[in-house]
């Protein structure tokens, strides 16, 4: 007659045959990195996330070569020691079952001294190493190392900061770097520094002194975040006096731009704007911030894609034509 303990075994055996259990749990690290950028799930020492459209696509690494390196993008049978949080080892353990130091719910069962198989328990239970099973989460008192990123990212892979739109990571020689994009955001689908445009942010950098200089703070203003012609600041009133260390960002709707002299949203028109003045706008040509006001921009899905000349004439915007009566839109005036 079959033990407990050997039918346990059989029913985590047939998990570790069940590849598709495993689903991300938490907001999806993949909205991180590049597309086809492959990581180790830092929830487990036996799994590789492969980041498509920043969705996580998980694979598993079985068998002999039950580990996954971050280095080489492989499976394989043991992790060198600069992971050794990742640590398994099945000497004098065998038919035992070993809980996964980077994961509640995860596990290995030692098949020999040198085969640990992974496997995880059922959604919202944990793996309990004293008992040998899966328990309720309630019942759990897991507690699992932290996680660096550089243990789950080789070395010169950029990945995003949402500290802020300019900032993104680097692990070099296993150390994690902050770096900063110049005039530019950071775009994390492509890895790259690109036009402030593209980027949808949330985290604009703060302007030097955007709320005033300690002599001088400004209170309860509306202030240009200096980055879109949309965006602005609220600097709040601080009961110590100082600049509003920490003011809230906003942005106009579509079709207006923010005037730090009205400190209203008005028509685009009347606002000189030197950035991507095609941000949340519905047309598709708009006015250029060139002197003169003979120029437009060609827009698509609110980003500038080429600029034009009117030649002798001047762009009506109202029209979106170029016609020859004169134009003075503030937007453009010389």
């Amino acid at each position: 007659m079959e033990t407990p303990r050997a039918i346990l075994g059989v029913a985590l055996l047939l998990l570790l045959q069940t590849l598709d259990l495993v689903t991300a749990r938490g907001e999806d690290i993949c909205r991180l990195f590049s597309n086809n950028t492959v990581i180790r799930d830092p929830e487990s020492c036996s799994q590789s996330i492969t980041c498509i459209d920043s969705v996580s696509h998980y694979s598993r690494c079985t068998g002999s070569t039950p580990f996954f390196d971050k280095d080489t993008g492989k499976c394989v049978k043991s992790l060198s020691t600069s992971t050794s949080s990742c640590s398994i080892s099945c000497e004098d353990r065998t038919t035992q079952f070993l809980a996964d130091p980077k994961s509640c719910y995860g596990y290995y069962y030692c098949a020999d001294e040198d085969t640990p198989m992974y496997g995880t328990c059922p959604q919202d239970t944990h793996f309990n190493a004293t008992t040998q099973m899966c328990s309720r989460q309630y019942e759990s008192d897991c507690t699992t190392s932290t996680f660096e990123y550089c243990n789950i990212v080789k070395n010169s892979v950029n990945f995003d900061n949402l500290q802020g739109c300019n900032m993104y990571h680097v692990c070099e020689k296993g150390v994690l770097k902050d770096k900063t994009c110049s005039k530019t955001y950071y775009q994390a689908s492509t890895g790259e520094c690109v036009s402030k445009a593209l980027v949808d942010c949330d985290a604009h950098p703060l302007p030097t002194d955007v709320c005033g200089k300690a002599s001088k703070p400004y209170e309860n203003k509306f202030v240009a975040d200096e980055a879109t012609c949309r965006g602005y600041f609220y600097c709040a009133k601080q009961k110590d006096g100082t600049p509003d260390a920490n003011p809230q960002w906003n942005q106009c709707p579509q079709d207006k731009f923010f005037d730090a002299t009205s400190q209203m949203c008005i028509a685009p028109t009347s606002v000189k704007c030197s950035y991507d003045r095609c941000d949340g706008r519905t047309a598709s040509f708009v006015e250029s911030a060139t002197k003169g006001c003979r120029n437009y921009l060609s827009c698509s899905g609110g980003v500038t894609v080429a600029e034009n000349s009117c030649g002798n004439y001047f762009f009506n915007e109202e029209l979106g034509a170029c016609t020859p009566n004169v134009q003075t839109y503030t937007a453009c005036k010389s």
